[in-house]
């Protein structure tokens, strides 16, 4: 493993260890206060463990305490300070959640004067503190590990092949598959229940973006710290 903190930070394995207190608190809240509040990515998951029943909660856990304990072991191999590294990915990505939702805003603005799109709606926000909490802790965990973690490497994966046969370079693929996770990350808000907005859509290709972007650049932890604060700070702000 490279040396140096913005190294150790793209790590899967710091990633998802930096990520570990989130996903207690997001479990713990779930389970004993708001039991039936689940994030839709989530469910996602749990449709494919859905020939398990009852089950399947339990095996994502257990499977996601596989992948903290393989990262915590990677980590001690390589003598790498978690505890600074995680403290300091959670900084990072308090700075870029709040400069998330300015900057994806100003992005739809040009994006919706190129297509004479409406402009943006505002977010209806509602619920209770702690199901508020724990949509904006599970968006952070699960819409990163699905869309950004899973889909756009998987992306990566494809494309690359694709572009080499072209004899284009490899960056083209990141591109592509930046740009196709945060259509697909945009729709699905659709796809689960939420009526068509074009303004919200236009908004969340472009925070899916820049949420693809960070990934690519700075991983997995730093990607789900900014999401969550991004979301915390838009659920929990006070009523104008």
């Amino acid at each position: 493993m490279p040396v140096g903190y913005f190294q150790w930070s793209r790590h899967p394995a710091m990633g998802l260890f930096a990520v570990l207190p989130l996903w207690l608190t997001y479990i713990g809240l779930r389970a004993t206060l708001t039991p039936n509040e689940r994030n839709g990515a989530e469910q996602l998951l749990l449709q494919q463990l859905q020939h398990l029943g009852d089950r399947a909660h339990l095996v994502t856990s257990v499977l996601f305490g596989i992948l903290v304990t393989w990262s915590a072991a990677t980590l001690m191999r390589y003598r790498v300070p978690w505890l600074r590294v995680a403290a300091v990915i959670m900084l990072e990505g308090l700075v870029y959640g709040v400069l998330l939702g300015p900057i994806a805003s100003a992005m739809t603005s040009s994006a919706n004067r190129m297509l004479a799109a409406a402009p943006l709606a505002d977010d209806i926000l509602g619920g209770s503190l702690v199901a508020n909490l724990v949509g904006s802790i599970g968006a952070g965990v699960f819409e990163e590990l699905v869309f950004r973690l899973g889909l756009m490497s998987l992306l990566v994966w494809l494309f690359m092949r694709a572009v080499r046969g072209f004899g284009l370079p490899g960056w083209v693929a990141g591109v592509f598959a930046v740009v196709v996770s945060a259509l697909v990350f945009s729709w699905f808000h659709h796809f689960c229940g939420e009526q068509y907005d074009r303004g919200r859509f236009v908004f969340r290709t472009m925070a899916g973006v820049l949420l693809g972007l960070l990934m690519w650049a700075r991983g997995y932890g730093v990607c789900v710290y900014t999401h969550t604060v991004y979301n915390l700070y838009f659920y929990l702000r006070p009523e104008p």
